[in-house]
């Protein structure tokens, strides 16, 4: 904080030492005008300013150099301009002192709340890119860079447990940025097999500590069931219970994000399957899928559907591709109908108008609207 003390005067020293004791705060003592010119200067590193003046063009020019930093007037006179308190001079420096307290803590807690804001709105445009990620490293640099860029912290890393053993899949590490750890080693492995954030004052007294390192403060949270989330810096004890609640919305997303990708890779495998199944059929099949409200559209069909119908007409919205009323209700509007469901209907085959049955096999999706398998049998196969 700084205290503007009016030029000439002798004893004015007492006020700032009278603060600086009482508070514990740094107090910065300037003569006019110079207090002025350094609030000007370095206003926004002041918390609170403290004019022992009533010269009112003094008291002015402070008013108007602090800007949004609150000014305290101590003396017995009303000032020309408005100011945040006054303090007459014969409550004491004690009563100036626990005042300048008070709105030093206020003005903290609102720079808190405004930092803490501003935090979760440059988050939340990480957590919607995180949502589009198609990839482990797209991923993993979307969660660097929201550390990093949001957070304002500067050495990071997002490590993956893969096969017993934690690999650092993004990082901000200019030195060993191969490091692997087994897992349940180091304070790594103590936040995945814990659940739990894990802050460190200083690495080097840790029960857990497995490496020399340049660094003493470590925040550690775990990502779900894929890794661990981690923050270094230098400093000691540098994190606090904020810090980990800021990294742990990061963490909650990128785990949320890790575990999509692997239902995306399963069912893909899963339809891969159902794929070379259907290519495989001798009925005659087709595989329909709809994709970002529009028509569903007819994307495969097989050897077997071909031979029957001839044209197959994939590619085409099921309006077009099919021929039947009962085909495009079955493949159209009721696509998202989550049953198995078999049709009756006639249709045109190299045979002539042929009575079958067709069946909609609806098939799990991750990005789809909705997706199905449609298998056709001759009416006599059936017997």
């Amino acid at each position: 904080m700084l205290v503007a003390e009016p030029s000439g005067a002798d004893g004015s020293g007492a006020v700032a030492d009278g603060i600086r004791d009482r508070t514990g705060f740094t107090v910065l003592a300037k003569r006019e005008p110079v207090a002025t010119e350094y609030l000007r200067e370095l206003g926004p590193t002041i918390d609170c300013v403290v004019c022992v003046s009533m010269i009112p063009d003094a008291v002015a020019a402070l008013v108007s150099a602090a800007g949004e930093v609150p000014v305290i007037v101590y003396g017995d006179e009303i000032p020309p301009v408005p100011v945040d308190e006054v303090v007459a001079d014969d409550r004491g420096v004690d009563v100036l002192a626990d005042r300048v307290e008070e709105r030093v803590e206020r003005r903290r807690e609102r720079d808190a709340l405004a930092e803490a804001n501003a935090k979760l709105s440059a988050l939340n445009e990480y957590t919607r890119e995180l949502t589009g990620c198609r990839s482990v490293d797209e991923v993993s640099d979307t969660v660097v860079d929201a550390v990093t860029n949001a957070l304002g912290h500067g050495r990071v890393v997002l490590a993956i447990l893969d096969d017993d053993v934690f690999y650092p899949y993004g990082h901000t590490h200019a030195s060993d940025p191969g490091v692997r750890i087994d897992a349940g080693e180091g304070i790594v492995g103590r936040t995945y097999d814990t659940g739990e954030t894990q802050i460190v004052d200083d690495y080097d007294d840790d029960p857990d500590r497995v490496r020399d390192v340049p660094f003493h403060s470590v925040l550690s949270v775990p990502v779900g069931d894929h890794g661990v989330l981690q923050v270094t810096t230098e400093r000691r004890a540098a994190f606090g219970r904020r810090d980990a609640e800021f990294l742990e919305i990061v963490a909650s997303h990128a785990a949320e994000a890790l575990s999509r990708l692997e239902r995306e890779t399963d069912l893909r495998i899963e339809r891969d399957r159902l794929h070379a199944f259907f290519e495989g059929l001798r009925a005659p099949a087709v595989y329909v899928e709809s994709t970002d409200g529009e028509e569903p559209v007819l994307l495969e069909a097989n050897s077997a559907y071909r031979e029957t119908f001839g044209d197959d007409r994939v590619g085409e919205p099921v309006s077009v591709a099919f021929p039947t009323d009962v085909e495009r209700r079955l493949f159209g509007e009721e696509l998202d109908d989550e049953t198995v469901v078999r049709r009756d209907l006639r249709r045109e085959t190299r045979d002539g108008q042929t009575d079958l049955t067709v069946g909609r096999v609806p098939v799990p999706t991750t990005g789809l609207d909705a997706a199905a398998f449609g298998l056709y049998v001759v009416e006599a196969e059936l017997l």
